[in-house]
């Protein structure tokens, strides 16, 4: 049997208003000189390969996952940091993340929403031109960016950034959602970092959305699976160590969501 790959750090039905977010730059992973210097070369090693191959490489400033939890009043607590693409590529290989306590690692936070259309269907990304899970199934998400994902307060805006993504990777416009919930916050335990999990409700049909023009090229064939109880436990158990590491509690909480509690234990149990 395969470990899972992903622990869930708290699990809801969120609206926007139930949010609470702290945020504060200053809490950053620690560095000694020593890890700044480790981090710095093996950046300029990943950034000389990325050129050799052609693929665009380059630092982002991203939110940083310090905690996550739901509470009695109903809401999801986040308490967010500082840290950038740079530090989450550097501090998640292995020989670094080995033997270290998350509160010592980058920890970026991402985003990722299961996409699901009026007619029933959810989208799929089958993972190409990505570092991690390549090949494997993944829904739609990406990064949360400091200076691309926060409100006019400053503050950062979790909604819109998957907004964001689902509309650079799919086309799909605000007018096209009629639902948008967060489902909660895992942690990818195999490529150390948080995610926020969404689900978002369409108020339009697959064949709509293959009408919608994406604004980047990120996924190269957009797949799709029509829901229903059986299809969607099929689906998991199936290709289960081919989903990605936080596509597939996204899934599954969405199925929690759509199915009862029961279908959310039962093939928990069975992975």
């Amino acid at each position: 049997m395969l470990m899972l790959e992903f622990e869930i750090l708290a699990r809801g039905l969120y609206r926007p208003s139930q949010l609470d977010i702290t945020y504060d730059p200053s809490w950053r992973m620690p560095a000694t000189p020593a890890i700044q210097e480790w981090m710095d070369t093996l950046w300029e090693q990943k950034l000389a390969l990325a050129r050799a191959k052609d693929i665009p490489l380059f630092d982002a400033p991203l939110f940083r996952l310090v905690e996550a939890e739901s509470t009695p009043a109903g809401t999801l607590r986040l308490v967010l940091g500082a840290t950038g693409y740079k530090e989450y590529v550097t501090t998640r290989v292995p020989e670094f993340a080995r033997g270290r306590k998350r509160t010592e690692l980058g920890n970026a936070l991402s985003v990722c929403s299961v996409v699901e259309t009026s007619d029933s269907y959810i989208l799929l990304d089958k993972r190409q031109g990505v570092d991690v899970y390549v090949g494997r199934y993944h829904v739609i998400g990406g990064f949360f960016e400091r200076d691309r994902d926060s409100a006019d307060s400053k503050q950062p805006d979790a909604f819109g950034a998957i907004c964001r993504e689902i509309r650079e990777e799919t086309g799909i416009q605000l007018p096209d959602i009629r639902e948008q919930y967060c489902l909660g916050v895992v942690y990818d335990v195999a490529t150390p970092h948080g995610e926020m999990c969404f689900l978002t409700q369409l108020n339009i049909s697959l064949s709509e959305v293959y009408q919608r023009v994406p604004e980047e090229d990120e996924i190269k064939r957009l797949e799709s699976l029509f829901v229903t109880k059986e299809s969607l436990r099929e689906f998991v158990i199936k290709n289960h160590g081919n989903i990605s590491a936080t596509g597939e509690p996204n899934l599954l909480m969405y199925g929690g969501v759509r199915f009862g509690e029961g279908w959310f234990k039962e093939v928990m149990g069975r992975l």
